[in-house]
């Protein structure tokens, strides 16, 4: 699950040309200079919350149980299918 969210952040940070933003910045970024939808950029940055709540990305859980396969699934195809889109929509 980490990969995947952190894809789409790298995806982010490579279109908008800034390498230190982090997603909700890059995210920003693309809603004020590309036209990125407010609702799109929302529901990422709440995906991404989840994703800390979990402690995912920055192994707080002690609990092995917090996710499962299914979890791991979702974020998968998610943020593959949305780093697919920031790609195809803001890539020059």
């Amino acid at each position: 699950m980490k990969e995947s969210i952190s894809a789409v952040e790298a995806a982010a940070k490579i279109i908008t040309g800034d390498d230190r933003a982090t997603l909700g910045a890059a995210l920003k970024n693309l809603e004020n200079k590309h036209q990125l939808h407010p609702s799109l950029k929302d529901g990422f940055l709440k995906i991404y919350g989840y994703t800390n709540d979990t402690g995912i990305r920055h192994a707080l859980s002690d609990n092995d149980n917090a996710v499962d396969e299914a979890d791991a699934r979702f974020m998968l195809v998610s943020c593959s299918a949305f780093s697919n889109y920031l790609i195809s929509k803001f890539s020059t």
